[in-house]
């Protein structure tokens, strides 16, 4: 069934770590519910950070888009590559 190892307690132990702190945290900061119960100053920050982390995900995902269509390309080289140099192999290698 289940066997108290050190393994399992560390994992057991891990496990009640992520969920204090994913989970019970959170619940005890105070929130601002809504935005009546902020400062104009308050509010102004908030729009500001919310402003340079979706530029900065724009950013971030342009970034990635770059490098999976570069991956894309390289992998599509390689493929080209191959086919030549197994063709050439083949042409090379077979007895008429």
């Amino acid at each position: 069934m289940f066997e108290l190892t050190p393994l399992n307690g560390f994992i057991a132990l891990v496990f009640l770590i992520i969920f204090a702190v994913c989970v019970i945290k959170p619940m005890m900061e105070p929130r601002t519910e809504y935005a009546e119960d902020m400062s104009k100053e308050q509010l102004k920050s908030l729009v500001y950070s919310l402003a340079k982390s979706l530029k900065d995900t724009k950013e971030e995902d342009e970034r990635l888009r770059k490098k999976i269509e570069d991956l894309q390309y390289s992998d599509s080289l390689q493929r080209e590559q191959t086919k030549f140099l197994t063709a050439n192999v083949n042409k090379n290698t077979s007895v008429v």
